[in-house]
């Protein structure tokens, strides 16, 4: 685990050369990528395997900050339902195809999820929530 504070602290001891300073965020952030039991779901409701056969895109979804590895699964049970209806809802389906959301076995066995406890903003634009 690294220490937030401690890099905060060293940039205001020794300042960079370069222009900007990352701004670390009070998040962590989950990578989601689709597993077969999400693929044979999009199959049974007749979305055409082409359409996903070589859909290998990740979706990184900010989340509550983190810093220890056991607490990461309790952490994303929290977002676990709004990231599973996003993920869901990309594929454009009208709402009484979205399956319900019941338990956080189901989002483990449709998505795999990479964990990251340490996110920071490299970009002086201010960050924007699309509504």
């Amino acid at each position: 685990m690294r220490n937030r504070a401690a890099a905060g602290n060293l940039w205001a001891e020794s300042p960079p050369a370069y222009p900007l300073k990352p701004q670390m965020l009070n998040r962590s952030a989950v990578v989601v990528r689709y597993r077969d039991a999400f693929r044979d779901w999009l199959r049974s409701i007749g979305i055409e395997e082409e359409e996903f056969e070589d859909h290998d895109e990740k979706s990184v979804y900010l989340i509550s900050e983190c810093e220890y590895q056991e607490d990461q699964g309790e952490v994303l049970q929290e977002s676990a339902a709004a990231i599973f209806y996003e993920e869901v809802a990309a594929w454009h389906l009208a709402p009484k195809q979205h399956p319900d959301f019941n338990d956080f076995a189901l989002f483990q066995s449709w998505f795999e999820t990479e964990y990251f406890d340490m996110v920071a903003d490299a970009l002086e634009e201010p960050l924007v929530k699309e509504k």
